[in-house]
């Protein structure tokens, strides 16, 4: 997932919410990551991925609902069309308990080729007990285009959030992390800076959804049998 489009960031508001990232994410600069840009109360990270030109990109904020609510918009992989932006389809080819297949196509404005791939998601829990886990790798034998659509399957997608709730469990913990090699002979420059953009724009788009009344979610009521790492 990543587009070409992007804002620009003041280096003095770069440099404020690094000094608060600091003190407030020391557990993300203790595991590698540095401070990229700060968006709506969303932190952005990056951090090298081993033996790949493009790093590792994560997004880290805390949204006033619950993880079970979270989980139902990231797994709600049939309609991601109508809220993720640049997904132009999203549909689930199978699904086995917590583990989906998932075939997604994203159309981007401008000169850039749409991407087609097939991923495997599955969703866990681990330590502590009130966190929740999903994530995501390419299928790369499987879901490219097909012979009368024109695109590029990425060469690298994997991926996860981690949904913490407070002690309460009414607010989340969010963390949404990326390793995205667009593929098609992108510089890895590029790729980067427009992922750092886009993460923003997922989490905002989940937070929207998450915020909207629920009715009828066939989830809502959390992930009740996922599997501990």
């Amino acid at each position: 997932m990543v587009c070409i489009f992007f804002t620009s960031v003041s280096s003095s508001r770069g440099e404020s919410s690094a000094k608060s990232a600091l003190f407030e994410d020391g557990r993300l600069l203790k595991d590698g990551w540095h401070f990229v840009m700060e968006r709506q109360e969303i932190r952005v990270y990056n951090r090298p991925w081993p033996g790949s030109p493009v790093p590792e990109a994560l997004a880290h904020t805390v949204i006033r609902v619950p993880p079970k609510r979270l989980y139902a918009v990231i797994t709600d992989y049939d309609h991601f069309a109508g809220f993720i932006p640049y997904v132009a389809s999203s549909r689930i080819l199978r699904q086995e308990g917590e583990i989906w297949q998932v075939h997604q196509h994203l159309h981007f404005p401008g000169p850039l080729a749409d991407r087609y791939y097939t991923i495997a998601s599955r969703a866990l829990s681990q330590p502590p007990e009130n966190t929740i886990r999903v994530e995501w790798r390419l299928v790369p034998e499987s879901g490219g285009p097909a012979p009368a659509e024109e695109g590029v399957i990425p060469s690298a997608f994997s991926g996860y959030w981690e949904l913490t709730a407070n002690a309460s469990g009414t607010t989340t913990e969010a963390v949404y992390s990326v390793h995205f090699d667009a593929g098609g002979g992108l510089p890895s420059w590029l790729v980067t800076l427009a992922m750092n953009h886009y993460l923003p724009k997922v989490v905002e788009a989940v937070r929207a959804k998450a915020l909207q009344p629920a009715a009828g979610d066939a989830r809502e009521s959390g992930p009740p049998d996922v599997k501990r790492r």
